[in-house]
């Protein structure tokens, strides 16, 4: 995801210079069109609501992640000029009227990363995008964190923050508005990387830091701000979040530590559990390792589960195909000699099927034209020419079959060229072929060159758990190539169906082009479906509220009966591509009052 993200930012840039598109013209699809209300007749934003997240990690430092829950103060307009002068004007913190040293009121202008999409001013303080704090030392930025002295027991982490709550709508702080300061984490705990637990009220101010953001993107779709005040908050913004940090190895399986990381999050035990990662390489997609089958069971107890269906659509990193008795195949992956700034050693492809009692017969052709000889079952490492080949057949506990192999070089040069997979079988053969190298990219570095590449089989693993709830991404706001169309699928959004015959995907939801938080007091371009996923998170998020009796099942039939269908999605639905149709968060919650009456 994050290697799309950096390609079309460049993209949008260029459009920017030429003034392609209005502010005004972009949608923020984390706001709902009305507003609702729960039993008590509190406004639907998710309150009391928990949510796991298996991602890259957070910034707990991001001031959208903090709950406006530290009380309201009058500022003093130090030299009455009824405007507010950043460095010169002050929070009556004591409430005695004077403006002291330690009172100095200051912005965080937050870094806009949109390319001017969401409209924001820099040369100004905006009530609906940036924050207030407290410099208290009068060193003129924003003091946080461990570092600078704070504790787990301070508001924020640091100096104090507050928002604008702009009775008079004039998008900034005016005399005689309140200003209220924020408080508590939305945070309630984070799995770090190496298995440390950070915990609200112990040492959550500890955290490590999100290194490449995808968490922070995340986490603001689903909770970030606060309700009625910024223009970017989030869907759910008064939900709580868990993280368990995903840490990538080199070589497959890349996530060795997925068990441990839903073993924990079952432990929480969350309302709403996401996954946001996709894996193909080496997985049987049939939802039969130990992860997937937890996954279940945490369905099955309550907790509703979503992923991401992946955007592995258009990578040319999948291959499917039809053989008869006799047939025989070759099937053809090309390496570049790098990926991703790094020499390309590794590349990993497999081959499923569905009936273990069918052994094909593979060999393997070098890119120095040396072939290997026949495979047919077992595990082991070969020297084919200059090459080392590991391989491995393996049958899951749901009966499908998979050839697994890793190319290198002998002396951990480079893997390219053409490597040659020919297969042949003396039964009927229906397979998939996936590809996958040292840079785990979704761009497919390493990919097939055939004219069996396909886009359907393509929604990753652990979207392919039984009861997960796998969405898909559509374009909203801004196309994301040339021919792209508001309102059309993603051409890299994962396709059903799955190998064990299940549909695959079961929603949609807007993947592309949204907005989030990013991390650094920061607002970004968040796309995928990394981005579509957390929108049916923040959606279950407000019916739990609702009606916190709200299980796995009633929530797919809710969010299905409510489906959007329009001319892109037609009216032959469910499909693969888009599961039941467009997400439809209005919909669901009336369907769900409706229900209640």
């Amino acid at each position: 995801m994050k290697k799309i993200l950096v390609g079309i930012s460049l993209f949008l840039s260029s459009y920017n210079v030429f003034g392609q598109f209005n502010p005004d013209d972009m949608i923020i699809t984390t706001r709902l069109s009305e507003t609702f209300y729960d039993k008590n007749g509190d406004v639907l934003t998710g309150k009391g609501v928990i949510i796991g997240d298996v991602d890259s990690g957070v910034d707990v430092f991001h001031p959208m992640f903090f709950f406006a829950d530290g009380g309201d103060y009058n500022w003093i307009d130090v030299n009455g000029d009824g405007k507010f002068v950043p460095g010169e004007d002050a929070v009556d913190l004591d409430n005695d009227g004077i403006a002291s040293d330690n009172e100095i009121l200051r912005y965080i202008e937050m870094n806009d990363q949109t390319y001017g999409m969401i409209g924001s001013n820099s040369r100004k303080f905006e009530a609906n995008f940036d924050f207030l704090y407290n410099d208290a030392n009068n060193n003129k930025k924003r003091d946080f964190g461990p570092k600078a002295g704070f504790t787990e027991q301070d508001p924020t982490y640091g100096e104090l923050l507050f928002i604008v709550r702009d009775d008079d709508g004039n998008n900034t702080l005016s005399v005689g508005e309140k200003i209220t300061a924020l408080h508590t984490s939305k945070v309630r705990a984070v799995r770090e990387k190496d298995g440390t637990i950070r915990r609200r009220g112990v040492d959550l101010i500890y955290t490590e830091p999100d290194s490449i953001g995808h968490g922070t993107g995340v986490a603001g779709i689903i909770m970030g701000g606060t309700y009625g005040v910024q223009k970017l908050h989030g869907i759910a913004p008064n939900a709580e979040m868990i993280f368990a940090n995903i840490k990538y190895d080199y070589t497959p399986r890349f996530v060795r530590n997925f068990p441990e990381l839903v073993g924990f999050m079952a432990e929480e035990n969350p309302d709403i559990l996401l996954f946001e990662d996709g894996e193909w390489c080496w997985e049987f997609m049939d939802g039969s390792t130990e992860e997937e089958r937890l996954t279940t069971q945490m369905a099955l107890n309550g907790t509703i589960v979503v992923g991401g269906a992946g955007n592995l659509a258009d990578g040319k990193m999948h291959i499917y195909d039809k053989l008869q008795s006799g047939d025989k195949r070759t099937y053809v992956v090309e390496c570049p000699s790098r990926a991703e700034g790094k020499v390309n050693d590794g590349v990993f492809p497999s081959i499923l099927w569905r009936d273990p009692n069918v052994y094909p017969v593979i060999t393997i052709e070098t890119p120095d034209g040396k072939e290997s000889d026949e495979l047919r079952d077992g595990s082991g490492f070969i020297r084919v020419g200059d090459y080392n080949i590991f391989y491995s057949r393996d049958v899951s506990s749901k009966g499908t079959a998979m050839f697994r192999f890793g190319f290198s070089e002998k002396d951990s040069g480079s893997v390219k060229g053409d490597w040659k997979i020919n297969v042949s079988t003396d039964k009927e053969l229906e397979l998939q072929g996936y590809v996958v190298d040292v840079s785990q990219g979704w761009d497919g570095n390493s990919h097939w060159k055939s004219n069996k590449i396909s886009e359907v089989y393509t929604v990753t693993f652990p979207s392919t758990a039984d009861s997960l709830i796998s969405t898909g991404a559509y374009t909203v706001n801004f196309p994301f190539y040339p021919g792209d169309e508001i309102g059309k699928l993603c051409s890299y959004s994962g396709r059903g169906p799955l190998i064990n015959g299940r549909l695959g995907v079961d929603i949609v939801a807007p993947g592309h082009t949204t907005f989030s938080t990013a991390t650094n007091y920061s607002y970004q371009i968040f796309s995928g479906t990394s981005s579509a996923a957390p929108h049916v998170v923040g959606t279950a998020a407000l019916l739990l509220q609702y009606d916190n009796t709200l299980d796995n099942p009633r929530f797919k039939q809710l969010i299905y009966s409510s489906a959007s269908k329009d001319r892109f999605t037609g009216d032959d639905l469910p499909n693969n591509k888009w599961g039941y149709g467009k997400l439809n968060i209005e919909g669901a919650i009336r369907t769900l009052i409706e229900q209640n009456k």
